[in-house]
């Protein structure tokens, strides 16, 4: 007849296991639910460049500045309202088709900052009327910061509508982050 393992043996076989593999158990972090709207009247494309590209028609690099600030921001996990993010990004675009890449830096009443990096598709639809109407999903994935937020981590979700030529950008965001102990 096998002999059973106690309990306390078996917990430490498995943290022993465990730990052998890199899988160390983690310590619980408190998360913060993020889900808001920015309104395009807060929002500022304040600097762009434009760089035409030959190998295929309506194919662009654009490098652009984009502020938004939060006059009637609600205070975050913290206790904190942001006062402005400052969005730098180059997106890669065929017809207002393409990638995003940036980096962005949210600043909060204190003065800490939150420092993250931005990745996305955007696309544009022609409208019947000519007018084009570009949209624009996905991620935000924050990598540090000042003060409180010097180890935050975190992932967001972006839906930005947006028209270059009108400077009209609108987001809705949603996930969550941390500050790792």
């Amino acid at each position: 007849m096998a002999k059973s393992i106690r309990p306390n043996v078996a917990i430490g076989i498995m943290i022993v296991a465990l730990a052998a593999f890199g899988l160390t158990p983690l310590q619980a972090q408190e998360t913060c639910k993020v889900n808001e709207d920015v309104s395009a009247k807060n929002t500022k494309y304040t600097e762009q460049h434009i760089f035409n590209i030959d190998d295929t028609p309506g194919h662009i690099i654009r490098i652009f500045e984009l502020v938004r600030s939060y006059p009637d921001d609600r205070p975050n996990c913290e206790g904190l309202k942001r006062t402005q993010t400052i969005l730098h990004s180059s997106v890669d675009y065929v017809n207002g088709n393409g990638t995003l890449h940036g980096y962005a830096t949210t600043t909060y009443e204190n003065g800490d900052k939150i420092f993250a990096e931005v990745h996305g598709i955007s696309q544009t639809v022609v409208n019947p009327d000519g007018s084009k109407k570009g949209s624009f999903s996905g991620v935000t994935l924050f990598t540090g910061g000042t003060g409180k937020y010097q180890r935050v981590r975190g992932l967001t979700r972006e839906k930005t509508d947006f028209d270059i030529a009108a400077g009209y950008n609108q987001s809705h965001t949603e996930g969550e982050y941390w500050i790792e102990k």
